[in-house]
């Protein structure tokens, strides 16, 4: 069945069922069966929705694209430095941390994306939803004088493949490198915002 028909709560609601059961299993341990135990109603009620594991996944995706952007806008920070920094943060996450574990799963399903058409597309919307937000961000800060003159687009890109690359080092991995990445994206943000 298509997400279009499923109705925004219920659609919420298998979203967060899936973003539980995949930040405590990961995909490849991921079943429909422990996404229901996640599920605050029951079992049935997944499969009136969605016919598929990886369709409710992409479901969860579609969510989070939305959800991302509502997060940031909710950042409390004053001008477009607080609200990059404050994104990085975001997005620089160590073991531990809340949010780790699905920043794994995520970069999880980043792997099986180029052989599942399924998850492909809402993961490019989910990746081009941050892009948007940070070069959106380093744009405004441009234009109003805060940051020097720099090519958003590219920055953006830069910052999240740093993050990405930061979660397969430091949070799936384990490596006690946490301290010398955000040191080196916020000397990078410096260099940014350096007129």
């Amino acid at each position: 069945m298509s997400d279009e028909g499923v109705p925004a709560e219920a659609r919420a609601e298998v979203a967060l069922a899936v973003r539980d059961a995949l930040a405590e299993h990961g995909y490849e341990r991921l079943t429909t069966a422990k996404i229901a135990e996640a599920y605050p109603k029951s079992e049935s009620g997944l499969y009136y929705y969605y016919d598929a594991k990886d369709e409710m996944i992409a479901a969860f995706l579609e969510f989070a694209v939305g959800r991302f952007g509502e997060e940031l806008d909710a950042i409390e920070a004053d001008g477009p430095e607080a609200r990059l920094r404050a994104a990085c943060e975001r997005m620089f996450l160590s073991p531990g941390e809340e949010g780790a574990d699905l920043h794994v799963a995520v970069m999880e399903l980043l792997s099986h994306a180029p052989h599942n058409e399924t998850l492909r597309d809402p993961l490019v919307a989910l990746q081009s939803a941050k892009l948007d937000v940070l070069a959106e961000t380093v744009r405004e800060g441009v234009e109003d004088g805060t940051f020097r003159p720099v090519d958003p687009d590219a920055t953006a890109a830069f910052l999240l493949a740093a993050g990405d690359g930061s979660t397969g080092i430091c949070v799936a991995l384990g490596m006690d490198v946490g301290g010398a990445l955000r040191t080196g994206w916020a000397s990078y943000v410096d260099g940014i915002l350096a007129d």
